[in-house]
């Protein structure tokens, strides 16, 4: 049962990445140290930058002056802060998002350099952590005696054998034995089944990789400013460590059912995760649809069902992304025998490392390009609205390009800050950032059950004495 052997084996990794968030989580909410709140400025206290506000107008607000590189400090002239200082501009969904308790003094105009997010010593405590239990568990490993040998009861009888004067294969009664199996070398540039295998590797892993560093950007981003009750940091931190739940599960339980299933109808069964993916976007169009009518963190209620099809869908996949991995080894052994299968494993993950930069960085630039369009389309809103909305709260005019990118390449103007400018009823876009992502990493997952599909069992005995001609 080599699929359960590699699937207990693996399911280490999954089991760290269900525990580390919760770990993190802890850590950094005790190490952080909230930044200095100066005050409010005209963007965060009154709503659209406009001076509508009779409570506004009865508190002093910050005053900001943006710099040519599109960052910010407190003017001259303001009547709250020490000029000069840098700040950087906090917004209500700029708080929501925040992944610790430590701010709690809500939006308005904070000092840079001030505080500590908690993250560096969080992650030098992790460490020294990881190093203790990994000392600890060192002393636990053994190596079987020199004089051991494992029990014959479950080997095979029969093996591949060759007459004397010559150097075929001539008897092959069991091609399970760890004798027998196909050069590396000829697998990876004699064979159809190889190249077919690294594919439907490489389009699942990208498409797992994508929606585990979208997931939890489309939790926060689009849930938790719909249904902020719900979607909480501990929320999020919990949605974290299941998808770490999920990828152990994968690994173990997927690889078991190899066992039983086969391998290739289980990387077959891998395919139900392109629904999955394909239609995440669909859930987050649909909360934004039926929270349109209702109040910010109102629409808690007609959000769950959504909110858990998408965290149950999201999990599912994730366990496929954790079987690929744990399957992958007996699959390999299968196709082509299991004497090399070290080797040709070994040249099977260059599919995994070849995802790991593109994955990462395909979604980095769809999400990129969403982001910009989304920007240019909220700016033409805000201009129509109100011209001089940008220059009162950045001192830049709507027509000044080149200042307008500076702003947004320093983070100083975002979608959050725009939404603030732009009139009541506007639709915010950042549920559709993750649109293109899913499409594309859906389309991958696709491709590569059908090159799984495409993939028949190698006559082995064929294969061997053609290896040797």
């Amino acid at each position: 049962r080599r699929g359960l052997a590699t699937g207990i084996a693996l399911s280490a990794f999954g089991t760290g990445a269900a525990l580390a968030p919760s770990i993190i989580h802890a850590f950094v909410d005790s190490f952080a140290v909230a930044p200095q709140f100066i005050g409010e400025c005209l963007l965060t206290s009154s709503g659209g930058g406009e001076t509508t506000s009779a409570a506004a107008s009865l508190q002093p607000l910050v005053e900001l002056s943006t710099l040519s590189d599109g960052s910010q400090v407190i003017a001259t002239n303001s009547p709250i802060g020490e000029p000069g200082t840098p700040v950087v501009v906090a917004t209500e969904a700029d708080i929501a998002k925040s992944a610790g308790s430590a701010i709690a003094t809500g939006p308005g105009v904070y000092a840079i350099g001030t505080g500590d997010t908690g993250i560096a010593k969080a992650i030098a405590s992790l460490g020294v952590l990881s190093g203790v239990l990994g000392a600890i568990g060192s002393r636990f490993m053994q190596i079987p005696h020199p004089d051991w040998t494992p029990e014959q009861g479950g080997m095979g009888k029969d093996v591949i054998r060759r007459e004397p004067s010559k150097s075929v294969v001539t008897k092959m009664a069991v091609v399970e034995s760890n004798n027998t199996g196909l050069p590396a070398s000829y697998v990876t540039t004699r064979t159809k089944q190889f190249p077919l295998l690294w594919f439907a590797v490489f389009g699942n892993a990208t498409g797992g990789l994508a929606l585990l560093s979208s997931s939890k950007l489309m939790l926060t981003d689009i849930f938790a400013g719909v249904a902020p009750e719900i979607v909480t940091p501990v929320f999020s931190t919990g949605y974290v460590s299941a998808l770490g739940v999920g990828m152990a599960l994968g690994r173990f339980g997927w690889s078991a059912i190899s066992d039983v299933l086969g391998r290739r109808n289980t990387y077959a069964a891998f395919g139900l995760g392109v629904p999955i993916v394909g239609m995440a976007p669909y859930l987050c169009h649909a909360v934004v649809d039926v929270t349109s009518g209702c109040a910010s963190g109102t629409g808690g209620g007609e959000v769950w069902p959504y909110l858990m099809t998408f965290y149950g869908g999201s999990v599912l996949a994730i366990t496929f992304y954790g079987g690929i991995f744990s399957v992958l080894p007996a699959y390999i052994a299968d196709l082509f025998g299991q004497k090399h299968a070290g080797a040709i494993h070994g040249k099977a993950l260059t599919a995994w490392a070849s995802s790991a930069v593109a994955g990462p960085m395909g979604l980095a630039y769809l999400r990129s390009y969403s982001y910009d369009n989304a920007m240019q389309d909220l700016l033409q809103t805000v201009e129509a609205h109100d011209a001089l909305a940008l220059n009162r709260s950045f001192g830049v005019s709507i027509s000044d390009e080149e200042a307008i990118y500076k702003l947004v390449d320093a983070k100083t103007l975002t979608i959050e800050k725009l939404m603030e400018l732009a009139p009541v009823g506007t639709v915010d876009p950042t549920p559709f950032l993750y649109d293109t992502t899913c499409y594309m990493a859906a389309a991958l997952m696709s491709a590569a059950a059908i090159s799984n599909l495409a993939i028949r069992p190698l006559d082995l005995r064929k294969e061997l004495i053609q290896d040797r001609k």
